[in-house]
C-alpha cells in the first residue's frame, strides 16, 4: 500500500492489516507513518495569482504554498504555469472564481485573515456558501453546478 499515513503503532499496523482477507500472511515491507510537508506562509507572503508579494515575477506552487495532496499539488501547478504565461506575455495573471475547486483553495491558501495557517486538501468548507434555506443533501449538488458554471467563465477568460 502506498501513501497509508497513519498514527497507528506498527504493532497494531500489522494486526489491522492481517484482518484484511488475502494479506493474513503478507510481508510488508514498511510500515506507514505520519509526515509533514514543509510549507510557506502563503497567507502572508503571496497574493491569489501565486506570485510573490514585493517580487511579483517570483510564483510558488505545488506543496510548498500549503496545499495537501497530489491533485491539489498540481492544481497549483497548472495555476502557476498559466500565470507565469501571462506574465511573460504581459497579460494580467487570473485568479480562479472561488465559487470553484480550485479557487477557494486558492482563497483559502492566501486568506491573510489566517492566523495559524496550516496546509489543506480541498473540501466543501472551503466553497462559498451556497443560498440558505436549501436541504443540506442538496448543497453539495449545488456548489458542484455553481463550480461548474464559474470553471466555463474562468475557461473563457484563459483562452483570451
Amino acid at each position: 500500500m502506498v501513501g497509508f499515513q497513519t498514527r497507528l503503532r506498527y504493532p497494531e499496523q500489522k494486526r489491522v492489516f492481517r484482518m484484511i482477507p488475502g494479506l493474513e500472511n503478507a510481508e510488508f515491507m514498511r510500515y506507514g507513518s505520519v509526515h509533514r510537508n514543509t510549507f510557506i506562509n502563503s497567507p502572508k507572503i503571496i497574493h491569489p495569482t501565486l506570485q510573490l508579494k514585493g517580487i511579483e515575477s517570483i510564483i510558488f506552487t505545488g506543496q510548498l504554498v500549503g496545499v495537501e495532496g497530489y491533485v491539489e499539488s498540481a492544481a497549483m501547478g497548472i495555476i502557476a504555469g498559466i500565470n507565469a504565461v501571462r506574465l511573460l506575455e504581459k497579460v494580467k495573471p487570473l485568479v480562479p472564481p472561488k465559487e470553484t475547486a480550485i479557487g477557494s483553495l486558492v482563497r483559502y491558501i492566501t486568506d491573510q485573515n489566517i492566523t495559524d495557517f496550516q496546509p489543506m486538501n480541498i473540501n466543501f468548507g472551503l466553497f462559498p456558501a451556497v443560498s440558505n434555506g436549501k436541504p443540506k443533501s442538496l448543497r453539495s449538488k449545488l456548489i458542484g453546478e455553481r463550480a461548474i458554471s464559474n470553471l466555463y467563465e474562468f475557461n473563457d477568460c484563459i483562452l483570451t
